[in-house]
């Protein structure tokens, strides 16, 4: 599966201005900036009403690198079963969650940098809080 970001640094078509790279010249290529757009590729595909800059094309390519992509797939499993948790229940047995959970615990980046901070601390309490719903709701 193909992962990209796709940065701009305007991508409302109601606003003046066109859409630039971030790293583009005209942009003064300043570097993607927290205001910048990101957008998913097939929003980028599915529009036709943005003012692209001629010299740029508009937007620039991001490929996350594979430790990113490796948490977005972790945390979109662990929003999963947290959605479930949420509305009542889970599809899957009691054990089938606590052993998804048990394997979301144990994930860590792909190389291990920085993970010991404020960010695996979060990781591991949310783990643990949605472990104690499961048991408390357990038959």
């Amino acid at each position: 599966m193909l992962v990209a970001q796709i940065y701009i640094t305007n991508a409302d078509p109601e606003i003046e201005g066109k859409g630039y790279s971030p790293l583009c010249l005209l942009a003064r290529e300043r570097g993607v900036a927290a205001n910048d757009d990101l957008l998913a590729i097939a929003d980028l595909l599915a529009r036709g009403d943005f003012d692209w800059c001629g010299k740029c094309g508009g937007y620039a390519v991001r490929r996350p690198t594979d430790t990113q992509v490796s948490f977005c797939r972790a945390a979109h499993r662990l929003h999963g079963i947290t959605k479930q948790l949420d509305r009542g229940g889970s599809r899957y047995g009691v054990d089938t969650v606590l052993s998804q959970l048990k394997e979301l615990a144990d994930w860590q980046p792909v190389d291990g940098e920085d993970w010991y901070t404020s960010d695996s601390s979060r990781w591991r309490q949310g783990i643990k809080i949605l472990k104690r719903m499961i048991e408390r709701n357990r038959p």
